[in-house]
C-alpha cells in the first residue's frame, strides 16, 4: 500500500512538472518554430514505427529528438532490439543521427518504477526552483534509478548545473548527459 501511495504522488508531482502544452513549449524553446515542429514529428513518426514492432517494444523506452537527432532511451533485452530500433529511426525523413542510451532489461527490487518515477519529480523539482537557469527545454529520463538528461540549453554553464542537480539527488546512480548547447 504504501508503494502505491508513493507511486500515486510521483504521478501528480510529474503532471505538475510536465508543462502546459505544445504551444508553450513552442514559444519557450530555443529552436526555431519549424525545427520544433521537424523535430515534433521526427518523434511522433519513430513512435509510430515501433510501437507495433514485434521486436522493439515502445513502453520499455523514450523517444526524444532534437535538432533532427533522435534518443531513444530505455530498457532493452537484446542487441537484436536496439539494432531494429535504430533501424525504424533512421527510416524517418529528416533523421540526422540516432543516439542510443540502453539499460540492459533488468528486475531490480531496490530501483523499480516507484524509485524512477520519485528520482525524476526530485530532478524535475530541483530545476524548477533553481532560477538562474533556463531547463524548460530539459527531458529527463530515469531507468533503473540512472538519470539521462536531453535537451538544449545556451550555455555550457547551465549544462553543468542541470548536470550537479540531477547528481546531488539521492539514490541517483549514474547521470548521463545528452544537453546540446545551442547559440
Amino acid at each position: 500500500m504504501p508503494r502505491i501511495i508513493l507511486c500515486l504522488s510521483c504521478l501528480l508531482a510529474l503532471l505538475s512538472l510536465s508543462g502546459c502544452g505544445t504551444i508553450y513549449k513552442a514559444s519557450v524553446d530555443e529552436r526555431d518554430l519549424s525545427t520544433f515542429v521537424d523535430d515534433g514529428r521526427i518523434e511522433s513518426s519513430v513512435r509510430a514505427r515501433i510501437i507495433n514492432d514485434s521486436v522493439v517494444k515502445l513502453r520499455d523506452m523514450s523517444v526524444n529528438s532534437y535538432l533532427g537527432t533522435v534518443y531513444l532511451v530505455g530498457e532493452f533485452e537484446s542487441d537484436q532490439q536496439k539494432m531494429r530500433a535504430v533501424k525504424l529511426a533512421r527510416e524517418v525523413d529528416g533523421v540526422r543521427r540516432v543516439t542510443v542510451v540502453p539499460f540492459q532489461k533488468a528486475d531490480d527490487p531496490a530501483c523499480g518504477t516507484a524509485e524512477d518515477l520519485s528520482l525524476y519529480a526530485k530532478i524535475k523539482t530541483r530545476l524548477v526552483e533553481d532560477k538562474d537557469i533556463w531547463s524548460t527545454q530539459v527531458d529527463v529520463k530515469v531507468v533503473q534509478c540512472n538519470a539521462v538528461i536531453l535537451g538544449l540549453v545556451k550555455s555550457q554553464r547551465d549544462a553543468e548545473r542541470i548536470v550537479a542537480h540531477s547528481n546531488a539527488v539521492a539514490g541517483v546512480r549514474t547521470v548521463q548527459n545528452y544537453i546540446r548547447i545551442i547559440k
